[in-house]
Formats: structure tokens, C-alpha cells, sequence
């Protein structure tokens, strides 16, 4: 009974201790905007202010943005300050706007990142922004509660339907009024909006070529993006509704247009003529407006299946229009058998599309190529769930330091993730190749794809990148879907080691043939998550810490664990092993890049035990070396929700995470097995389970 009740004050104990954590890294935001700031602010002051001082600059609400425009006539600041009426600006936000434009005199228009502090002072929801999205924009004013323009910019544009005499009208003066007056009590109203969007910033954005294909390196825009934060709102900061401002939008789909162009749709396929009919049927029963002819592309399939496809696109040519069929043995090379299907296609439009796509809404043809049609448009591409759910298989790639990912994958597109990134149009580095539009004039301009070095995976990742490359910008449509049988045809590469070796060299060669777009996605904002694990948005909290590493010590086992401990109960995931510096600045920086990152080993993952309440463990990284000697290492836990949502009989399980870092000399040079140690502080329970991950500790690192 006594050991029954000390157990329970311990389990108590360590429960109260594990709430107290979780709160403290819920609010993951709150600990890293501190110290990030700090060192921003002591940069701020060392910096050099004379050009940027010498900048005149007045902060305006954007309830009295219009009537300050186009009032009576005054001597302007150099630079305006547009923000919204519920929140302030940051104490070094004007200082770095006037640094801004004196550092970049060509951009006369930037905006920057918000959060929004609570009712108890707490700082919460982070809104890190793109750099210029000009079909984001389109879709939603994403610039959010501030942004900043040279006032001489002005006289470039019209801002609206009145002149600067009207203010002198009492008509308009009571107007103006009224209308800051209702801005003040409730929200902005939709004509505030509207004239914001539509009037001064879409005119302002024109102006300064923000719709048009770029020039120069491939982070020059004509639109300046701060990435630091720079406005607390006092409510979470969201897009204005589009609805809003339809009336100022372009390149939006009408059926006039969708009917003078002809889109080529290259499908390649092999022995799946049941999954091909599928895909073709459901083009012909929900494409209207747009003239298409298809394409197949067969590597090989055998003489019953051939007699399937032809009969299947005979049939489609008698009913719908033109089918040809392309018909060339080879091994699988799927930029081959695409670049077969563009060479015989007649289309002003080529669309590549997998064989096991499902479409299921009428116009997803039209809404691929009012946006594809578009002159500083490169590859289009459209949300993808996977079949008979709401789960998300694409909205668009993500570069991170490690390669692309599919961010938002296999979360629910029910729900709206990080400002609505799932629900509107999206610029974003690279789309899939399932389903890929663009002109056959730009395909040509590229050369392609490539067949030599991407004759599997990640060839439309490299057509995508060398688009963006040439000065386009990539577009995914997440306000319409497809459904994608992903891998019907080929299988999971990952499940196969040898293609999995093909894949690691395939991404290496993609990383270095883009080495740029590898350590700086510009639709990706560099404070978010570099983690491929991590499929939602969230701020990169570990690598603040990184920069600054607290190492910890390898301690030598100096007795064997009992073969009872070792447990599969224990679950363990190592999703990063290798270098510090490798993990803050990507693969390609070479040592240069990397002088001022501490060296060290930095190894994370996560791990539970099934079945149990996870507060009352303490757990130990394990390193196995080649001749059987054990480390130990402590650990950081981390908030992991990620894993926590796909957990059933776990309590207490939002802090599965787990980080540490070692230096560099700390171990001998060789390969070591990384393990677990979960110790129970509520009993003498010990458990011990080894990944199958190798961290490789290199002499003269």
C-alpha cells in the first residue's frame, strides 16, 4: 500500500512538471521571438543609419490612409507608413523600413511579417510572409497590416475614383467622416478594403513591375519583403477575403479566353489501362470551355494492354476530339516518355498529367490555364488530396536545406492551415509533376525536362526550379482539387533500398544544380521549420538555440544494458544525424558559409512508449560504436503535436520530441548506431531500442 502511494506521488509529481513544460513550449513563438530579437535589435544599433535617417517617414492607420492620400495638399514624407488601426508597429520597425529604401533605391514598395500580442501580453500566431507573390496577391491581400511606399510614387498612379480638390467638397469631408469613424469601432469595411487593395497598392504594385517576368538574380523582386516582424496586431492577423476585391484582380479565367487556346494534356502511362480509363473519362465528363487533345506516352505495355489503350483513346477521338497514342518501349524514363509527348504535341498549353489523376469539378481545365496563359507565369499546378478523403497529398513544394517537400502533406484540407495557405492561389517554388501546365513556348525555352540526370524523381522539381530560374513565377491553384492515386503505376520508392540509393543521388544532383534555391526558398520564409519531417508551418525554434549550442557529453557505458530491457514497446524515430552546420545552412554551403556556425553534431527525432503515460520517462540518447562500445547522451524534449495526433494510447504525449548535440571531437572518428534509453522515475522500469540511423563522426571535422 506505502509503495502504492509513493508511486502515485511520483506519477503525480512528474505529470505537474510535464504541464509546466508543455506550456512553456507551446508557446514555441514567445521563446524564440526573444532572443531573435535581441540579437536583431544589437545588429540595428550597430549598424550605419545615416542614408536611412536622412529619409523622412510618417506611420498612417488605414482608416485614414485615404482621406491622407488624397487630401488637401501638403509637403510629404519620403517614405508613408501604412498600418491597420488595432495594433502598433514594432520600436525598430521604422528604423529598418528608412534603412530599406536608402539600401534599395530601385524598390518603392515593401511589406513586412506581424504577430499579434494577447490579452495577456502574450505573443502568439507569427505571420512570416512570402517574398512578392504576385498571384498570392491576386488571391488575397497577403501584404496584411503594413506595408510602406515612396510617396513620389504617387504621381505615378491614380489612386481612386476622386481628385485631391474633392476633399474640399463638405459632401466628401462628411463622408470621410463617417467612414474613419465606423473603421474605429468595428472592422475595416469593404469599401476601406477595396480602395486599399484595388486603388493604391494593386496600382503601386503595377507600377513597379510586380506582374511581370524578373530580371537579374533569382532573388531580385520588384517588391521589397522585410522578413522580420514588424506590427503586433491585437487579434490573430488574417488575409482580407477576396471577395472583396475581386473587381481589381487580372489573368482571371473567362470562357472567351480558355476557348482560343489548345491544350496539349501528355499522359504517360504503362499497363494500367483500367487506372488510364479512369483518368481520361473523368477529363472528358468535366472539361468544358477549353480545347484540349491528349497525349499518351507508353514505355512499354504489353499486346493485351495496348489493345485496351487504343481501343480506350479511339473511342475518346470518335466521341470528344483528338487522341494520339505514342507508343515506344524503353526503360522507365519519365522525363523521356513527357519530352516524347511536348515534341508531337500541337498545344499553345502542355499539361503533364499522371495516369492515375482523378478529376471530379468542372473548369479545373480553365482555372490551370488562365493562370498558365499569363506572360510572367511559369509551371501551374493544382492542389491534390488523396482518393476518398480530405487529406492532402499537394499543395505545393517547399525547398528546404535538406530538398523539397510536400509541405501540408497528409494534413486535413478541411481545416485552413497557416493563413489560409491550402485554400487560396499560392506562388511557391515548384509543383508536382502530376499534374504540371505550362506554355509549350517556356518548355522549349528550358529544354525541357531533363533526361540524363532525372530520369525518375525530381524531374519536375528541376523544371520547375530552372523556370523559376529564368525570371517566371510557379503557381499551385489550392482553391480547386484534383484526387491523385499516388504511386499506383511505380510503387513507394522509399520501400525499395536500391531505389532509394537512386533517389539520394538524384537529389544530390538536383541540390547542386540549384544550389541557391537550397538555402533560401523565397516563398518559404527562412524563420519557418527546415525540418522535412514537419509538414505544418511553424517558427524553427531549435535553431535559435543551435546557433548558440549547449553541447552535451557522450558518457561511456560502463556496463552492458540486460537484454531484457531492450523493448520494441519503446518506438523511436531519428529524423536528422550529421552536422550542426550542415542542419543550420544546407548541404551546399561550403566552409566559407559556415564560419561563424559552432561545429558539433546535432541528432533529433522523436520517441514513446506505447501504451503509457510519457511524463514519467527521462530519456537518454544511446551511440553504439563499431566494436560494440555504448554513449549516452541527455536529451532536450521537444513539442512534437505532430505526433501526438497520430497516437491513440498514449497520455501525455505532446513532448515525444527529442534533440542533443554533441561537439565535434567529443567521440572517436566511425559510425555509431543511435539508440534510446527510456527510464521510468516511477519504478525501476528500463527501456532500450536502437534506430537503424548511423550517425558518422568524421576525423578533422
Amino acid at each position: 500500500m506505502l509503495k502504492k502511494m509513493i508511486q502515485e506521488r511520483l506519477v503525480k509529481g512528474r505529470e505537474e512538471q510535464y504541464r509546466k513544460d508543455l506550456a512553456s513550449k507551446q508557446n514555441a513563438y514567445a521563446a524564440w521571438y526573444r532572443p531573435h530579437t535581441f540579437e536583431l535589435k544589437r545588429q540595428i544599433e550597430a549598424a550605419d543609419h545615416t542614408k536611412g535617417n536622412a529619409l523622412s517617414l510618417e506611420v498612417v492607420r488605414y482608416s485614414h490612409l485615404r482621406s491622407y492620400i488624397l487630401g488637401e495638399k501638403r509637403k510629404m514624407p519620403d517614405i508613408i507608413v501604412a498600418c491597420d488601426d488595432d495594433g502598433n508597429v514594432t520600436d525598430y520597425a521604422e528604423q529598418m523600413i528608412r534603412d530599406f529604401f536608402a539600401e534599395h533605391e530601385d524598390i518603392s514598395f515593401v511589406y513586412g511579417d506581424e504577430d499579434r500580442i494577447d490579452e495577456d501580453g502574450q505573443l502568439r500566431d507569427p505571420w512570416l510572409k512570402p517574398d512578392w507573390s504576385p498571384d498570392t496577391f491576386l488571391s488575397t491581400f497577403y501584404i496584411g497590416d503594413i506595408f510602406a511606399f515612396r510617396s513620389s510614387e504617387l504621381a505615378m498612379i491614380n489612386p481612386g475614383g476622386r481628385v485631391a480638390s474633392d476633399i474640399e467638397a463638405r459632401q466628401k469631408l462628411e463622408a470621410d467622416a463617417e467612414e474613419e469613424k465606423n473603421a474605429a469601432k468595428t472592422d475595416l469595411d469593404d469599401p476601406m478594403r477595396s480602395w486599399i487593395y484595388g486603388k493604391l497598392c494593386m496600382r503601386l504594385l503595377q507600377a513597379e513591375g510586380g506582374f511581370t517576368r524578373r530580371s537579374g538574380d533569382v532573388f531580385d523582386f520588384p517588391v521589397g519583403h522585410i522578413r522580420e516582424i514588424l506590427f503586433h496586431a491585437s487579434r490573430k492577423p488574417e488575409p482580407w477575403n477576396s471577395n472583396l476585391i475581386r473587381g481589381s484582380l487580372t489573368g482571371r479565367f473567362s470562357s472567351e479566353s480558355a476557348a482560343t487556346r489548345l491544350i496539349s494534356i501528355i499522359i504517360p502511362s504503362k499497363d494500367n489501362p483500367k487506372v488510364l480509363a479512369t483518368c481520361i473519362r473523368s477529363i472528358e465528363k468535366y472539361t468544358e470551355n477549353s480545347p484540349y487533345e491528349i497525349i499518351v506516352v507508353d514505355n512499354g505495355s504489353s499486346p493485351e494492354n495496348q489493345v485496351q489503350v487504343r481501343r480506350l483513346l479511339k473511342a475518346h477521338d470518335d466521341a470528344q476530339g483528338a487522341a494520339r497514342y505514342i507508343y515506344a518501349p524503353m526503360e522507365f524514363n519519365f522525363s523521356r516518355m513527357c519530352n516524347l509527348g511536348a515534341n508531337a504535341a500541337n498545344g499553345e498549353l502542355l499539361l503533364f498529367l499522371n495516369d492515375d489523376i482523378e478529376i471530379r469539378a468542372k473548369g479545373w481545365l480553365s482555372y490551370l490555364s488562365e493562370k498558365a496563359k499569363l506572360p510572367y507565369v511559369g509551371c501551374v499546378g493544382m492542389k491534390l488530396l488523396y482518393p476518398n478523403s480530405d487529406m492532402i497529398q499537394h499543395a505545393g513544394v517547399v525547398n528546404v536545406h535538406a530538398g523539397p517537400i510536400h509541405k501540408l502533406q497528409y494534413c486535413s484540407n478541411k481545416e485552413e492551415h497557416y493563413f489560409g495557405y491550402n485554400k487560396g492561389v499560392r506562388n511557391v517554388i515548384a509543383v508536382t509533376g502530376a499534374c504540371l501546365m505550362l506554355k509549350a513556348s517556356l518548355f522549349r525555352e528550358v529544354g525541357g525536362f531533363d533526361e540524363e540526370n532525372f530520369a525518375v524523381a525530381f524531374n519536375d522539381i528541376d523544371l520547375c526550379l530552372s523556370v523559376y530560374e529564368k525570371g517566371y513565377y510557379n503557381v499551385v491553384r489550392n482553391n480547386m482539387y484534383l484526387y491523385h492515386h499516388e504511386s499506383l503505376s511505380r510503387g513507394d520508392d522509399r520501400k525499395d533500398k536500391i531505389k532509394a540509393q537512386r533517389l539520394s543521388k538524384e537529389q544530390e544532383r538536383l541540390l547542386s544544380r540549384h544550389p541557391k534555391l537550397f538555402l533560401r526558398d523565397p516563398f518559404y520564409h527562412p524563420y519557418l521549420n527546415q525540418d522535412p519531417a514537419v509538414k505544418e508551418f511553424s517558427i524553427a525554434v531549435e535553431d535559435v538555440e543551435l546557433r548558440n549550442p549547449h553541447y552535451t557529453k557522450p558518457e561511456k557505458v560502463e556496463k552492458a544494458f540486460p537484454e531484457k530491457w531492450t523493448d520494441p514497446v519503446l518506438k523511436l524515430g531519428v529524423e536528422y544525424a550529421d552536422s550542426l552546420d550542415r542542419w543550420l545552412t544546407g548541404p551546399l554551403t561550403d566552409a566559407a558559409g559556415r564560419a561563424e556556425i559552432n561545429k558539433g553534431y546535432y541528432i533529433k527525432g522523436y520517441a514513446f512508449v506505447i501504451n503509457a503515460n510519457q511524463a514519467v520517462y527521462d530519456r537518454k540518447v544511446l551511440l553504439k560504436a563499431e566494436d560494440g562500445t555504448i554513449y549516452e547522451m541527455d536529451s532536450e524534449t521537444a513539442y512534437r503535436p505532430d505526433i501526438a495526433q497520430n497516437l491513440t494510447d498514449q497520455i501525455n504525449d505532446r513532448l515525444t520530441g527529442f534533440w542533443t548535440i554533441l561537439k565535434n571531437d567529443a567521440l572517436p572518428k566511425g559510425k555509431y548506431l543511435i539508440g534510446m534509453l527510456a527510464i521510468d522515475r516511477t519504478s525501476r522500469q528500463r527501456l532500450v531500442n536502437w534506430s537503424d540511423v548511423e550517425l558518422k563522426v568524421r576525423e578533422g571535422y
